[in-house]
């Protein structure tokens, strides 16, 4: 059973029309403003979860932690080293 020209035209117009738009959607896919947009909305919407602001809060008390350990060690040891200085002219 042979297809007819009009039957094969029709089915190349829908393949080519069909292919048009799948181009189309793909374009509108990897457009790097719309991934920018998309990356920004799911970024936003990760911060907005209680579990991951409690892991930042945490991570940011251990960093001023470590900060404020750091800077006290560094007082006490200048306190140490001017007293070795002092008691050796004194």
């Amino acid at each position: 059973m042979s297809r007819s020209y009009d039957s094969i035209e029709g089915d190349i117009a829908k393949a080519r029309d069909d292919l048009a738009t799948t181009l189309d959607e793909l374009a509108d896919r990897v457009n790097p403003k719309n991934l920018a947009t998309e990356g920004k909305e799911k970024a936003t919407a990760v911060l907005k979860d209680p579990r991951v602001l409690a892991v930042i809060g945490g991570v940011a008390a251990l960093v001023i932690g470590g900060i404020a350990f750091s800077a006290a060690n560094k007082r006490k040891e200048r306190q140490r080293i001017e007293a070795y200085l002092e008691a050796r002219r004194g």
